[in-house]
C-alpha cells in the first residue's frame, strides 16, 4: 500500500542514475541509429490529474531527466505544455480518435489531424501514443492498419510501434508498464518486478539493461491524502477496465501483447 509515491518515484530516478543508465524521451530513442547501455526510455501517458504530471515534471527536471509526457484532449492547455516542455521535456499526442469517432476510419483521421495540429501550435509534436478506451471496442492502435501512415503527419515515432520491445531478449528493450498500481512483468534474465522496489533491484543488476516504462503521473501520489484516494480510485477504476475487456475482449496488458493483437488485425 506504502508503494507509488513521488517518493518512491525519486528513489526510481536516483538509482537508474547512480547506476549510469542514459535517460531517453521516445523521440530521441526511435530518431538515434546507436543507444548507450544501460538506457531507459520513459514515457507517460496523461490520462488525468494534469497537476500531478506538472510535479512530477518538476522532479525529473530537478535530476536533468527528459522523458516524454503525451496528453489528451481533455488534458492538454497551452499553459501545461509550455511548462512541461519547458523543463526540458518530450509533448506528445495520446489520441483516441478512432474510439471518439465510433470506428470510422476516416473521421478519425481527419479528427486526429485536427488535434495534432492544435497541439502543434504550442509544442513540436514529434511522437505519439493511443489512448486505451476499454469502453469501446475499437483500439486507437488500428488507426495506422490502413492507407495512413504517421509518416503522413510528420511524426517520428509512435510509442507501440516505433519500439522494438521483448522482455525476453536482453537485446531489446523490456516494456515495463504501473498500470494497475504494480509493475506486473517478469524479465527473463531477472525474474518477477511488482513494486518499485522490485523495479530498483533491476537496475543494480545485468538483467535490465534495456528498459521502457509507461509511469502514469496520475497512479502517482504527493502525499499520504492523495495516497490513499489514488488507490482507492485505481482499485475501482481496474476493476471497471476488468469488466470492460472481458465485454470487448480488449487487451493492453504489455507492450508485446498490444503490438500482437495489431498485427493480427493486419
Amino acid at each position: 500500500m506504502g508503494d507509488f509515491t513521488f517518493d518512491d518515484y525519486g528513489r526510481l530516478l536516483d538509482a537508474a542514475l547512480a547506476h549510469g543508465y542514459t535517460f531517453y524521451t521516445l523521440q530521441e530513442y526511435v530518431t538515434r541509429s546507436n543507444h548507450d547501455s544501460p538506457h531507459i526510455i520513459v514515457r507517460h501517458d496523461v490520462d488525468r490529474k494534469v497537476s500531478t504530471a506538472r510535479s512530477m515534471a518538476r522532479v525529473e527536471a530537478d535530476r536533468n531527466i527528459s522523458t516524454s509526457y503525451y496528453f489528451r484532449t481533455s488534458t492538454f492547455s497551452p499553459e501545461t505544455a509550455a511548462e512541461v516542455s519547458g523543463l526540458g521535456h518530450e509533448i506528445g499526442y495520446h489520441y483516441e480518435d478512432l474510439a471518439k469517432t465510433r470506428g470510422d476510419f476516416e473521421a478519425a483521421h481527419e479528427r486526429f489531424g485536427r488535434n495534432l495540429t492544435a497541439f502543434r501550435k504550442h509544442a513540436d509534436v514529434r511522437t505519439i501514443c493511443p489512448h486505451g478506451s476499454p469502453l469501446s471496442p475499437h483500439h486507437n492502435l488500428d488507426m495506422w492498419r490502413g492507407k495512413y501512415s504517421i509518416e503522413d503527419y510528420d511524426l517520428d515515432g509512435e510509442a507501440y510501434l516505433s519500439v522494438d520491445t521483448n522482455n525476453d531478449d536482453a537485446e531489446r528493450p523490456s516494456y515495463v508498464s504501473d498500470t494497475g498500481r504494480d509493475w506486473g512483468t517478469t524479465i527473463a534474465d531477472f525474474g518477477r518486478i511488482s513494486t518499485t522496489d522490485d523495479l530498483i533491484a533491476g537496475l543494480g543488476s545485468d538483467g535490465c539493461e534495456r528498459l521502457y516504462l509507461l509511469v502514469h503521473p496520475g497512479r502517482w501520489s504527493r502525499n499520504p491524502i492523495e495516497h490513499v484516494q489514488r488507490v482507492a480510485w485505481d482499485l475501482a477504476a481496474e476493476a471497471g477496465k476488468s469488466t470492460a475487456r472481458s465485454v470487448h475482449a480488449i487487451g493492453q496488458v504489455t507492450n508485446d501483447r498490444i503490438i500482437r493483437v495489431f498485427r493480427e488485425r493486419t
